[in-house]
């Protein structure tokens, strides 16, 4: 038995041993300072990146991802991987919302369930890896479909918003003198037990730390203190920021410190040579997911916190993207047995301040995920190159290549400070590329600087967004929300810093919004309704397609859907066989939906109305794949594969919302509200949120296969290249 105890001494001597420093937290923290360097002298963020209100939001919009990444390096250290942190998220918030808005609990008692269901997710994916021996990339990939799911079913796949006021504890901010008692505590103890691990080293016979080790340990340790207080003394610190620092502190110690910690890297390591030497292998697997269920649960609360309630479709997209992205630039090979909790948190900062300074810089935001890609990549060279023990000055050099990367884009941006943010949901569709294309123009025409940034659909990205317009300066947000209920905490961050606020195609619940402008979202489904109607003669089996839970768009086009076809359904002649929200008013789940509802009444559909063209797109492709002939489908947007498909006969219509005088009548607003003018048109007024809010409502119109031309070309909101199908 000692012998194989003493296999596991190798691995255990690759540790960071007591007297040396940890270089690559050091290199960490180098590239950092040269990021913000970069940015510091950058014309556009210039006297904007380097300013406490700025670096204090940086920190606010990553705590939940730093969260996270804690527990992934303990899963990254055994070897593991989790890929559903994000879909945790969502689900955890959703227990959370639920107790709040459908149970009326109080905060202490939502953020306990979110909690224990956390840590339950963690047990449940735990046992299937250290018992059952089923593989993480398994386990944790059918939890990033069944937890989404589940926080699907449990919300009705709707937006729940907001939160109640006590729930407000969780974004609070902990008074600035508990912040300077607070960090100088943290201080005064690490230097204690560092100074002590020196003397017992001595104790022992061993060789202490030397004096450069020493000096950079305590240091360091200042530094950071030294930041916090600079960034947080003089207005307190956020909650979530000190969640996100007490649990870099426990991690580091967990790690550094214990007989738990040390059994992490053992197992990592050589799992094997691990259990020779006594290490209850399986029981260390399982209480690491345990921990990182445990730390999706508090990053669920503060997220659900910061953006005032969950969209479960998309709370948490491609969060565990982030996560790895940052714990393996920190240094956490992903091959196991090294990393550190110092390192992740050094690594979430960088990745974090490329987003931040992207924001500010107002890199288009489909660039923006280009270069989350290379990130990663690079993050995994550096675990490859490590070996020669060149991996610092490789490190550095390539983040460095991509901040020249990202101040080339930025150089295409104007160095001024934008009046005007014009905040999309996405720019992943043809219709919103027009949106921006049209309202760019307008605000040029009448002398308005203005940026333009898209969240995927994101709604912590687009608070952080919102964060960053208001950093940079803008007076007047023009926000297509990504879920309406929660942007009601947009309304109240632009007013804090004197800003107005426009909602754009998507209402804003809140009493407080400035101005609403739109298409007549209910009108569209009342003219899909009324021509599936006239086309079936009032009889048959209806498909309905509805775009994300949450967006006043899908809610208005399925209202008017549903009253439209009120008396037909009452009467029987009309049948729903398929009704279905869609996150992200996804083309591929539409196909899904229709595929699904064509097994489901036999083959037999008559009449498929979708909320916008995208899945009128997936709608087509289903019929076409089952053979059928004769079925009306509708779409909205008018994207020209779909005047295509009118013109071919594969889609019966669409209906015209045009993006012009809508992108061109939110700019002409934003333009009033700048310069303080009287608003004109003064539009119709609409109860928001128990308010009326001045709303200017865009017609919208049916086109049919005879329209294209008159209507879509010869206006130019289409070219005739756009759709050969119809010069026929």
């Amino acid at each position: 038995m000692k012998l194989e105890r003493n296999a596991l001494a190798p691995r255990l001597a690759s540790r960071p041993p007591g007297r040396t420093i940890d270089l690559n937290a050091w290199a960490m923290a180098g590239v950092l300072l040269f990021l913000w360097a970069a940015l510091a002298v950058l014309p556009a963020t210039r006297g904007v990146f380097l300013t406490e209100r700025n670096l204090a939001t940086l920190l606010t919009q990553n705590a939940h991802i730093l969260v996270v990444a804690v527990g992934m390096t303990l899963v990254i250290v055994i070897r593991g991987i989790d890929l559903s942190v994000g879909a945790g998220v969502a689900l955890t918030g959703v227990v959370a919302a639920l107790l709040q808005l459908r149970l009326d609990m109080p905060a202490p008692v939502a953020i306990a369930a979110a909690l224990a269901c956390g840590a339950a997710i963690g047990v449940w994916q735990g046992l299937w890896v250290s018992r059952l021996g089923i593989p993480a990339f398994v386990v944790t990939l059918a939890g990033f479909n069944a937890f989404r799911g589940l926080a699907l079913v449990l919300s009705d796949a709707r937006g729940l918003a907001p939160m109640h006021q006590d729930f407000a504890i969780v974004t609070a901010s902990v008074p600035a003198g508990a912040t300077w008692a607070l960090v100088l505590a943290t201080v005064a103890g690490g230097l204690a037990l560092t100074l002590r691990d020196a003397a017992r080293r001595r104790s022992h016979g061993l060789l202490p730390p030397t004096a450069g080790v020493l000096a950079a340990r305590i240091g360091g340790q200042l530094l950071l203190a030294g930041f916090v207080l600079l960034v947080f003394g003089g207005r307190g610190m956020p909650v979530p920021v000190l969640v996100a620092g007490l649990a870099v502190l426990g991690g580091a110690f967990l790690t550094r410190r214990t007989r738990f910690g040390r059994h992490v890297y053992a197992v990592g390591g050589n799992a094997e040579a691990a259990r020779l030497a006594g290490v209850d292998v399986r029981r260390v697997t399982l209480w690491v997911y345990v921990l990182v269920g445990l730390l999706t649960g508090v990053a669920g609360v503060l997220l659900a916190g910061r953006v005032n309630g969950v969209t479960p479709g998309s709370q948490g997209q491609l969060l565990e993207l982030d996560v790895i992205t940052a714990v393996v630039i920190g240094g956490t090979s992903l091959l196991g047995g090294r990393g550190s909790v110092v390192g992740t948190m050094l690594g979430a900062l960088v990745f974090g301040t490329l987003a931040n300074g992207m924001n500010l810089l107002g890199v288009d935001s489909n660039w923006q995920l280009i270069c989350k890609g290379l990130i990663l990549m690079t993050a995994v060279l550096f675990d490859v190159l490590s070996k020669d023990g060149r991996v610092l000055y490789r490190a550095i050099a390539i983040v460095v290549a991509l901040v020249v990367v990202t101040a080339a884009m930025a150089s295409r941006t104007p160095s001024a400070h934008p009046q005007v943010a014009f905040l999309l949901s996405t720019l992943q569709e043809e219709r919103y590329q027009k949106d921006q294309r049209y309202f760019e123009a307008r605000a040029r025409e009448l002398g308005l600087r203005v940026t333009t940034l898209a969240a995927d659909n994101d709604n912590a990205k687009q608070i952080a967004q919102v964060e960053d317009a208001l950093t940079r300066g803008a007076k007047v947000l023009v926000i297509q929300p990504t879920d309406s209920q929660a942007a009601s905490t947009y309304v109240r961050l632009a007013h804090q810093h004197g800003a107005r606020v426009i909602a754009y195609d998507r209402a804003i619940v809140s009493a407080d919004l400035d101005y609403y402008v739109s298409h007549d979202s209910y009108q569209v489904g009342v003219l899909q309704a009324e021509a599936a109607i006239a086309a079936t003669g009032g009889k048959g089996r209806f498909v309905i397609l509805s775009g994300q839970a949450g967006h006043s768009v899908a809610t208005e086009i399925t209202r008017g859907y549903d009253d439209t076809l009120a008396p037909y359904l009452a009467r029987g002649e009309i049948q729903i066989v398929a009704r279905q929200s869609h996150s992200s008013w996804s083309p591929e789940q539409a196909l899904r939906t229709v595929e699904d509802a064509l097994a489901r009444a036999g083959g037999k559909v008559d009449a498929i109305l979708a909320n916008n063209s995208g899945m009128a797109r997936g709608a087509v492709q289903a019929v076409a794949a089952a053979g059928l002939g004769g079925v009306f489908v509708a779409g909205a947007d008018a994207d020209a594969a779909n005047v295509n498909f009118v013109c071919e006969g594969k889609q019966t219509i669409e209906v015209l919302k045009d993006i012009q005088p809508l992108a061109e009548t939110a700019a002409e607003v934003a333009a009033q509200l700048l310069r303080g003018e009287r608003l004109d048109p003064p539009a119709t007024t609409q109860l928001v949120a128990g308010a009326q809010v001045p709303v200017a409502a865009v017609r919208v119109e049916v086109i049919r296969a005879g329209d294209v031309m008159r209507r879509l070309v010869d206006t130019g909101f289409l070219t005739a290249a756009e759709v050969p199908a119809c010069r026929r």
